[in-house]
């Protein structure tokens, strides 16, 4: 048997992955000594009310390597059981040099690990498009080629309320050259080759909605597409109604943007992600 592993920064609600089969695990939060699992001790209404009522900021930390060994210990019982990894992008997170670590005590032929160079919406897409691969009978291995090739076919795009909480947390990447030159504008940011990249300056927040339409637009045709917000409801049904009018034939999933990512991306932060067509 093929198990699916991801990390929790991927945002796929604890529902999703028990319906799905995925095994998720969870990256660390903390406020000052307050630490949580994501997705655990903390969900993103909890994490957003916390945010808005302190003034700690909040840090992350990517699962120890024991964590991911006692996963495999329990997921290669059987001597046929293989383990598929797909994890947020090393550029952002430590989380897979801790699986790599792991995976070292045991038979190299079992565990396929992928950079997905992605976060969130747009790894929660790869992740399902596993899912499809290991359903269509695909070896461990060609899965894990499959989601290592279409990692380029993945868009991500964030409109942010505020640059703060990027800057703060040192995951700015290159979006730095918009720092001290935003007053009155929602930067919109991309994610390539795994790191955070200033995409444009918007002057609203409708813009910015419209800007990331355009940019999906222009990637059909679409095997996936996933929308996600940081305490932002009321922007997430404009972009839901607006990617609704423009793309046809793909349900997107919808979701929210979690406790270690939402540590980045702050309160209001709206994202879109899709992965092209193989």
């Amino acid at each position: 048997m093929i198990h699916l592993v991801t990390d929790s920064t991927s945002d796929i609600s604890p529902s999703d992955a028990e319906s799905l089969g995925v095994h998720v695990v969870p990256l660390i939060v903390r406020f000052g000594d307050e630490q949580y699992r994501d997705g655990v001790d903390i969900d993103a209404d909890q994490f957003y009310a916390k945010l808005a009522r302190t003034d700690v900021h909040p840090t992350t930390s990517q699962p120890s390597p024991d964590v991911f060994s006692t996963l495999y210990k329990t997921l290669l019982s059987d001597p046929r059981d293989q383990v598929v990894g797909l994890h947020i992008s090393t550029k952002l997170s430590g989380t897979l040099q801790s699986a790599m670590l792991a995976a070292k005590d045991f038979d190299p032929g079992r565990i396929h690990l992928v950079d997905t160079e992605s976060v969130s919406g747009g790894l929660q897409l790869l992740v399902r498009a596993a899912l499809e691969d290991i359903q269509a009978g695909d070896t461990a291995a060609a899965v894990a080629e499959k989601a290592t090739r279409r990692r380029s076919k993945v868009t991500i795009l964030v409109l942010l309320d505020t640059l703060t909480y990027l800057h703060r947390g040192g995951r700015i990447g290159r979006a730095q050259a918009f720092v001290g030159s935003l007053l009155n504008v929602k930067p919109l940011i991309a994610v390539r080759d795994g790191e955070v990249v200033p995409l444009a300056r918007p002057r609203s927040r409708s813009k910015g909605i419209e800007m990331m339409v355009e940019q999906v637009r222009a990637c059909a045709p679409l095997r996936g597409l996933a929308e996600f917000h940081a305490a932002a409801a009321e922007s997430m049904a404009d972009l839901e109604g607006r990617l609704g009018a423009a793309v046809s034939n793909v349900t997107a999933v919808l979701g929210r943007i979690g406790p270690v990512v939402g540590a980045y991306s702050g309160p209001g932060g709206l994202g879109v992600a899709c992965l092209g067509a193989d």
